[in-house]
């Protein structure tokens, strides 16, 4: 029975190298075509990457990369947007992400943002979700150590050295895990998304008949606040509030 066993879990193993192999092929086969200018071949492969599941900021950044240069800018920018969640340090993404915003149409000015509130995004916005989770269990690690230490010393100066360390360490393991929990339900919300539509007007209301608020252009970043009927409530940069229809955005 444990060689079955055994059996099965090598099997799986091998499945999974075969498949992160295939996966590696493919994007330098999609790779291939994007410095060969063939970017209709090459957003092709690299979506088919993505529907199989493999979701990485640098695949996210090269699509990207070649919507831009297919001149798609709302595409371009939506898997900027998206490769952005996974990778909020990575300043390659937020320049191609700016150049692309600039040359949209809407250029909306953002509202600004309590200095603690900015700071503290600032720090969330240092580590992945993933840095933030390995960074938590870093901080564990080094806690356990500092209370084996405190416990078993000898000397009064010491212990005292330990337990101001571990308070310290205390606080800063449980500001990683709130960045860590913060990050992890960013990445699995999907209420922000990308206009579009070529122009669409924000109604006050979820319907056709109702009041027009203002209009947005495609490549608009706009924030879903409620859903109803196909209609989205939504916000923008600058604070506006209206509603259009689901199907002229995509969400991320």
């Amino acid at each position: 029975m444990k060689r079955i066993y055994l059996l099965v879990v090598v099997m799986v193993a091998a499945l999974g190298m075969k498949a992160q192999t295939i996966q590696d092929q493919e994007f330098a086969k999609a790779n291939y075509y994007y410095n060969e200018s063939r970017y209709d071949t090459a957003v092709v492969i690299y979506e088919r990457i993505l529907e199989e599941g493999f979701v990485s900021a640098p695949l996210l950044y090269n699509i990207g990369n070649t919507y831009f240069k297919m001149r798609n800018f709302p595409m371009a920018i939506l898997n900027y947007e998206k490769a952005l969640k996974i990778d909020p340090t990575n300043d390659e993404i937020k320049q191609n992400l700016a150049i692309a915003n600039a040359l949209i149409t809407d250029k909306i000015e953002p509202m600004p943002v309590f200095f603690m509130t900015k700071w503290w995004r600032n720090i969330g916005n240092q580590l992945s979700a993933n840095g933030w989770a390995e960074a938590t269990l870093m901080l564990f690690g080094l806690l356990l150590l500092l209370l084996f230490v405190y416990f078993t010393a000898h000397t009064k100066g010491v212990r005292k050295a330990t337990f101001f360390s571990s308070i310290l360490v205390i606080m800063l393991f449980v500001c990683s895990i709130i960045f860590a929990y913060q990050k992890y339900n960013y990445l699995n919300e999907h209420n922000e998304a990308i206009v579009m539509t070529p122009t669409i007007t924000i109604k006050s209301s979820p319907s056709s008949s109702g009041v027009d608020l203002f209009v947005l252009h495609e490549g608009t970043k706009v924030e879903i606040m409620d859903n109803a009927d196909n209609w989205d409530k939504i916000k923008i940069a600058d604070g506006s509030v209206g509603w259009m229809p689901s199907s002229a955005s995509i969400k991320y």
